[in-house]
């Protein structure tokens, strides 16, 4: 009898241990949210190397209009390192036909059909230099740019892109940002 008892104890032992062990453990990686201040951005980028890029965003808003007749509405988002390392700069501009609606809250798609630069398009279409990565220049791939809340003031938003350069070496870029109009 006193082997069963031992044995109960040592599975009852076993079970609590595990329990505790794993009690707080979780499949999905948690992130800190560190709150932005207006005017800047936290951009996580992996691809050969992993690194944060973080420096002042700004944003302006203007209507062109397409060598057809047809207006658009385009959002630019400027950002720059202030010499926070490594040196960096990136840029988006998320358009859509003037009349069927302004840029607003919701998600944008990259853009796949654009046939020039400054062909009006509806999307985004971003590039990224940095310095860690060659001198190449990146253009968007594939992703998205969500923008949770725009005013005349502030757009603050997040973005998940996919960028690639000439050579089709990619980077992946994940963060948030408050940009103030310029």
């Amino acid at each position: 009898m006193p082997q069963i008892v031992i044995k109960s104890l040592k599975v009852g032992l076993w079970v609590i241990l595990s329990f505790i062990f794993t009690a707080n453990s979780t499949t999905e990686i948690i992130t800190d949210e560190i709150p932005l201040s207006e005017g800047s951005y936290l951009l996580n980028v992996s691809g050969e190397s992993e690194l944060q890029l973080q420096g002042a965003i700004n944003f302006e808003t203007i209507v062109k209009r397409s060598s057809k007749g047809k207006e658009y509405t385009i959002l630019k988002l400027n950002l720059t390192d202030q010499q926070n390392l490594p040196s960096h700069s990136l840029g988006f501009f998320v358009s859509q036909q003037y009349s069927s609606a302004k840029i607003d809250n919701g998600r944008y798609k990259i853009s796949t059909n654009i046939k020039g630069f400054f062909n009006n398009f509806e999307g985004v279409f971003g590039f990224a230099n940095i310095s860690q990565y060659g001198e190449l220049p990146f253009f968007t791939k594939n992703g998205s740019i969500s923008i949770n809340n725009i005013n005349e003031k502030v757009v603050e938003g997040s973005m998940n892109v996919v960028f690639e350069n000439t050579t089709k070496k990619s980077i992946d870029i994940k963060g948030n940002f408050v940009a103030l109009r310029k």
